[in-house]
């Protein structure tokens, strides 16, 4: 082969209720309702709890209640790929209702706030803060019924005394702590997933209209106060087990050190864990990038299988790694090693960016799928962002670029186009969005998020809970 060659990829399908497909999730939503745990198409009641100042509660409140109809886009920010957002209740076509009680209402008092704002350390503040919340949740934790999932309407004068004024993005932290990091940590200690609401949200400024932020809500929710997914993929390969590999530094001064930040894994009925790695004492370094001794590879893989034989009671027949990096000899010569006898295997790295580009000879840019393969088949070029033909449209305003896929030299016993098509059926798995897809394979895009929280100071005497849904 002595030259690029380019194909494109069919879209993956998603399964709703009831079995039902579509390849859109708002438009399988709408059309068919959420997966459900019993996979049928059933009204679901979510019992909220929430916490927060009178004032932010009663942003919270009124946001609840005009979820209750239909909320259509801002005239400017209208799309015709973005539909309305439907409404909750029985008549929904989302079919569930969110059950908002006083009993699972808490409220910051103003002699809390005004006890916080007192505080002369900003860090100091910020450890104040998480110590309101925490009582809180504790407190709803322990009523005789608890909330599915508790929202934290963040009070202004909070979010200001916590805040530097100096960032560009702003968000409540000290030099050694993050608070939406924290507030996670402290859900999963009492088993209350969380969702955080920002003073901005709640008041309808930033990027997203109201319609947006409604979807969002919705799909989040769903997957947190139910424990599983709104919607799977329809055609995930039976009998193998995904797992996207990356890296974090925890927080602790100069006792700091890397371990694997996470080994997210995904079984093909749509059951996703995230596993936290020992401490990696043997780590290799790469020009900016992480890589694995023999051993601390071998003891990741097992704790993977592990974990995938207590979920399915069988072994996986196929194993596939997703890593940023690329995998070097002593670290794949260990994942082969605690692989054991599975029968097939695929290391694949995956980059977010080159500079190779598809040109298309119309006004829109490269369809989602192309696949570009290089001269010599070393490495492809995916297009997860693009022209979308079920939208008829490319729905932004940037010119994509496509992802690289390079499998392992050594370890890859699947065709690229079957590597190719996983990647993109894993863009559509992330339920922190109801968007149409996301640029990177879920296995590998929220790994920054994930290690983030897993940094906290705080995370190395937690019992980690397994599941996405208390670290979105």
């Amino acid at each position: 082969m002595n030259e690029f060659t380019a194909e494109v990829l069919d879209e993956p399908g998603l399964m709703f209720a009831d079995g039902e497909d579509s390849i859109d999730p708002r438009v399988g939503l709408m059309k068919y309702g959420p997966r459900t745990p019993s996979g049928k198409s059933e009204h679901q009641v979510i019992n909220v709890g929430y916490i927060g100042s009178g004032r932010s509660l009663g942003g919270l409140e009124k946001l609840f209640k005009d979820m209750e109809l239909a909320i259509t886009a801002d005239e400017d920010k209208s799309k015709r790929w973005k539909p309305p957002f439907p409404g909750l209740g029985e008549r929904s076509p989302l079919n569930f209702t969110f059950n908002t009680q006083k009993r699972w209402r808490q409220t910051i008092t103003r002699g809390e706030i005004r006890d916080l704002k007192q505080i002369r350390s900003r860090k100091d503040r910020l450890e104040e803060a998480v110590e309101i919340i925490k009582i809180n949740l504790e407190v709803l934790y322990a009523k005789e019924t608890p909330p599915d999932v508790v929202f934290i309407a963040i009070p202004e004068a909070m979010w200001d005394a916590c805040t530097p004024s100096h960032q560009d993005h702003a968000r409540m932290q000290s030099e050694t702590s993050d608070f939406h990091n924290r507030i996670k940590l402290l859900g999963m200690e009492v088993g209350l997933p969380t969702q955080l609401m920002q003073p901005k949200t709640l008041r309808g400024e930033g990027v997203q209209d109201k319609s947006e932020i409604a979807w969002n809500i919705a799909v989040e929710t769903l997957y947190k106060a139910q424990r599983g997914h709104p919607w799977k993929l329809t055609d995930l390969e039976d009998g193998t087990c995904f797992a996207g590999i990356s890296f974090y530094k925890e927080r602790g001064g100069d006792q700091s050190r890397t371990r694997t930040a996470m080994a997210q894994v995904f079984l093909e009925t749509g059951e996703n864990f995230i596993l936290r790695g020992d401490p990696v004492e043997g780590e290799k370094h790469g020009p900016g990038n992480n890589h694995l001794a023999e051993d601390d590879a071998k003891q990741l893989v097992k704790k993977i299988l592990r974990h995938y034989r207590s979920h399915k009671k069988t072994e996986p027949r196929r194993l596939v790694l997703h890593k940023r990096s690329e995998f070097w000899e002593e670290e794949r010569e260990g994942f082969i090693k605690g692989a054991g006898n599975i029968e097939l295997m695929d290391f694949v790295t995956v980059r977010e960016r080159h500079p190779v580009r598809a040109l298309s000879s119309g006004i829109y840019p490269a369809l989602r799928g192309t696949m570009v393969s290089a001269p010599n088949n070393e490495e492809h070029y995916l297009y997860t962002k693009g022209y979308i033909p079920a939208l008829s449209t490319y729905p932004a305003s940037n010119i994509p670029e496509p992802i690289v896929v390079k499998p392992d030299p050594e370890v890859s016993d699947s065709s690229p186009q079957k590597l190719c098509r996983e990647m993109l059926a894993f863009t559509k798995l992330d339920w922190n969005t109801s968007d149409f897809c996301t640029k990177l394979p879920v296995t590998i895009g929220i790994s920054d998020a994930v290690g983030n929280i897993l940094a906290e100071a705080e995370a190395q005497n937690t019992s980690l809970d397994i599941h996405y849904y208390h670290y979105m």
